[in-house]
């Protein structure tokens, strides 16, 4: 049997412009774990060099298995003429945005900003994912003044973001109008337990209280989510530093605001 695989989904380079990364595998629209070559589910790790190969490989060892011999995997543009032997889901996409916000996954990021330009019919590259997250960042009447999208990891650095993007966003998915966005809430790590913030905060401070996303580059570090205060009033915040000389430090500093939110009487 012969066996090929289509990767025409995206378009433009798989690979991002910062280079060759454990923080990301190649963008493509077949890959499987992530193009992992380790049994991580998160963090950093050594990808495959090519994604969509590999997990064609996979799929031909499953195969084989069952008994079934293929000819070695080679791209392919499939044809309308072929017939759908069977398929499978994704888990909705709820849960995709809540793992990529807890975990900070930066492949599920960037495959939402391709698929985003693929729905909207935009060239799924970097640049177009870009256009399409702003498009509907707009749509949503969310202030994109001043706001740059070169990807959909940020690990580009000619991203740029606004506090005042990040707050109206994180308040419009609260906005009983909108439950569509409910896991930009959902997914937020939550202090001390989940995701990213799992090892940050202390139980005399805000852990269990604070839900934020976390943002680091060299000498970037950002801290973005909610916070219940004293009087039980559910606050949106977002602080960003750049120009950071140590990591600890920034994410400690943005910590103690973030504790000082939960601390305070804001009705």
């Amino acid at each position: 049997m012969t066996l090929s695989y289509d990767t025409t989904l995206y378009a433009g380079s798989a690979l991002h412009p910062i280079g060759v990364d454990a923080n990301l595998a190649l963008v493509s629209p077949l890959m499987a774990d992530e193009a992992r070559t380790n049994d991580s589910t998160s963090g950093t790790a050594v990808r495959a060099l090519d994604p969509a190969d590999d997990a064609a490989r996979k799929f031909a060892g499953f195969l084989a298995d069952e008994g079934v011999e293929t000819t070695s995997p080679g791209p392919s543009k499939a044809t309308d003429r072929a017939e759908t032997l069977a398929e499978v889901s994704s888990p909705p996409l709820s849960t995709l945005v809540e793992r990529m916000l807890t975990n900070s996954d930066n492949d599920i990021a960037e495959a939402l900003a391709r698929q985003t330009a693929v729905a909207t019919k935009v060239r799924a590259d970097f640049a177009g994912g870009g256009r399409a997250i702003r498009a509907q960042l707009k749509k949503l009447e969310l202030p994109v003044s001043g706001v740059s999208f070169k990807d959909g990891s940020g690990l580009n650095r000619g991203d740029k973001l606004t506090a005042e993007l990040l707050t109206a966003l994180l308040a419009k998915a609260g906005d009983p109008d909108h439950p569509e966005l409910r896991s930009v809430l959902t997914g937020l790590p939550v202090a001390g337990f989940t995701g990213t913030l799992t090892t940050r905060y202390t139980p005399d401070g805000a852990a269990g209280v604070v839900r934020a996303k976390t943002g680091t580059l060299t000498g970037v570090n950002t801290l973005a989510g909610t916070v219940v205060d004293q009087d039980g009033r559910l606050l949106a915040f977002a602080f960003l530093a750049s120009d950071t000389v140590s990591k600890d430090a920034a994410q400690a500093a943005l910590d103690r605001a973030a504790t000082a939110l939960a601390a305070c009487g804001c009705g």
